[in-house]
């Protein structure tokens, strides 16, 4: 199957340090790639993929600091990514971001198969709130992937819904550790939903060292103010230490060198890729049980999950009941990006097959409507 990738130009892909779907998709177009598709990936010229790659910016829109809402940089992507659709047999593309929802108008148009997976809940345009809109016009046109059942549950209606893959991880750039650290970890974007003050409340409560890493987004205010007013002033290069944002090294000396993974989410997040992430290198994750956690957790095996800050407090005592080698075994078995790229192939299979029943459908309806007169 010929299969064009449409990534978001926000971020490389895969990040260097901080994108969650940059990274998801990187692992998908893997997986991919390995099960025998050719695949395009129309991302930014410095992304990296075993994918033939294409794109119109060389370097991705926040290294140029160009903020979230921004939409012409991402028409223009898109526009041109969109333009080569006739050349393969589906669309994939990705929302995600702020001004992602124009995705919609270029997919509902189209007159190829394709399909939408939604990384983020709805709705993204915070601005404009232009998202309403969209989905009115377009929604009914567009075949919705889910990341979790979680999300899937929150799908708006008109999507023609398309069921749910679990994002998946690329499981050898992370290295397992079988032996468990002397300190506890976060990562994260540093926003308040993200949990890190509770994190940081909850190592102090516990007696525990707070080792983490994080980016600040500079073009969101409430990350700026979150991290200058709360979390600065509980840093102390000691008990609380901050590493800064994480990339791939980073990332693999937290998680494979922590005793556990506190996330302690304010919102129903959708997934969770640092949680993925920390069991890959063997870190059980402790998190409150919520939005997408029960689906990566499995409770009292690969962590815990729990209702209230002093559950997790007293959990982290209990850390050694985990064994580490059964969270590596649960990423290796459920969240590989063949695995991904398996669910995602028979969903692609099922539009293709739709998209031309449909027109075929059409087509049959237009040519009778013509003979007798009739026009629709």
């Amino acid at each position: 199957m010929k299969i064009l990738q449409i990534a978001p130009a926000w971020i490389d892909t895969p990040p260097k340090d901080y994108g969650g779907t940059e990274l998801v998709i990187d692992s998908l177009v893997k997986g991919l790639v390995n099960i025998g598709h050719e695949v395009t990936l129309f991302a930014t010229k410095k992304s990296k993929t075993p994918a033939n790659l294409e794109y119109v910016f060389e370097k991705s829109f926040l290294d140029k600091n160009i903020p979230w809402i921004a939409a012409l940089p991402s028409f223009i992507h898109y526009n041109e990514a969109f333009s080569r659709a006739q050349d393969f047999d589906i669309v994939h593309a990705h929302l995600s971001s702020d001004t992602d929802p124009m995705i919609m108008g270029f997919l509902a148009n189209l007159t190829v198969p394709s399909v939408m997976t939604i990384h983020s809940r709805l709705p993204l345009d915070k601005f404009s709130h232009m998202d309403k809109y969209f989905m009115k016009l377009y929604a009914n046109k567009i075949s919705a992937i889910s990341i979790s059942k979680t999300m899937l549950k929150e799908l708006p209606r008109g999507f023609r819904n398309m069921g749910f893959v679990h994002n998946s991880l690329d499981l050898s750039k992370f290295k397992f550790n079988p032996n468990k650290g002397e300190f506890l970890t976060w990562l994260g974007k540093i926003l308040p939903a993200k949990g890190l003050y509770e994190a940081i409340m909850a190592s102090k409560k516990a007696g525990e060292q707070l080792i983490f890493g994080g980016v600040v987004d500079n073009f969101r205010e409430d990350s700026i103010n979150y991290f200058e007013q709360k979390i600065k002033p509980l840093i102390d290069g000691n008990q609380i230490k901050y590493l800064g944002p994480a990339d791939l090294r980073l990332k693999n000396y937290l998680f494979s060198n922590a005793k556990a993974f506190l996330n302690p989410i304010n919102w129903v997040e959708p997934f969770g890729m640092v949680m993925a992430e920390s069991m890959a290198c063997g870190t059980p994750v402790i998190s409150f049980d919520r939005g997408a956690a029960s689906e990566l957790i499995v409770d009292k095996k690969t962590g815990f999950l729990v209702k209230t800050f002093d559950q997790m407090v007293e959990t982290i005592s209990r850390i050694d009941e985990i064994n580490r080698a059964d969270c590596r075994q649960h990423m290796e078995n459920n969240f590989s990006p063949e695995t991904a790229a398996e669910k995602t192939t028979k969903i692609l299979f099922h539009e293709i097959n739709r998209f031309w029943r449909e027109r075929r459908k059409l087509t049959v309806i237009r040519r009778k409507d013509y003979e007798t007169g009739y026009s629709i």
